[in-house]
């Protein structure tokens, strides 16, 4: 599933979550756990991705599990919170990056879920235009009912 991300678009991409062909080895109504997870999960991510493009890394930073940790694609080494705040404190008035999200798939065994998807990105949040492909994945875990980020990795996407 794709989507592009600016706020309405990604209200809109909501409503897609079970149509038909959308890139994933399940099938909806397969696994209702697993659907339900997917729909939460994607949910959030979109949402966090959504305040990115407005600069707001607060949607990121309240779905962090204890001990998150992460490594984003232009840094040398993985970040935490700290990282993520410096980051969020980086793109304050940085408003005008748009990028799609696409659903790959999902693992999902337990409280523990992983999930890959790509974006491209073709405005970079200054407003310098671009033509970035990202391969990304991000480790879910359920901490007091609710779904947390505990760790992911982005890369750019190698030419293939």
């Amino acid at each position: 599933m794709k989507a592009v991300l600016g706020w309405a678009a990604a209200l809109a991409s909501l409503a897609t979550l079970s149509l038909p062909g959308a890139l994933q080895a399940r099938t909806p109504g397969e696994d209702p756990l697993w659907d339900a997870a997917r729909a939460e999960i994607w949910t959030k991510e979109l949402a966090i991705y959504e305040g990115r493009g407005r600069g707001d890394l607060s949607l990121y930073l309240g779905n962090t599990a204890r001990d998150y940790l992460a490594w984003p694609p232009f840094n040398e080494v993985p970040k935490g919170n700290e990282g993520l705040q410096a980051t969020g404190a980086q793109m304050a008035g940085k408003t005008q990056e748009r990028l799609e999200m696409t659903f790959l798939d999902m693992a999902l065994n337990g409280d523990t879920a992983v999930v890959y998807y790509k974006t491209h990105r073709t405005m970079r949040a200054d407003g310098t235009p671009a033509d970035e492909h990202f391969e990304v994945t991000h480790t879910w875990v359920r901490q007091d009912g609710t779904w947390k980020v505990l760790g992911g990795m982005a890369r750019a996407r190698p030419l293939r």
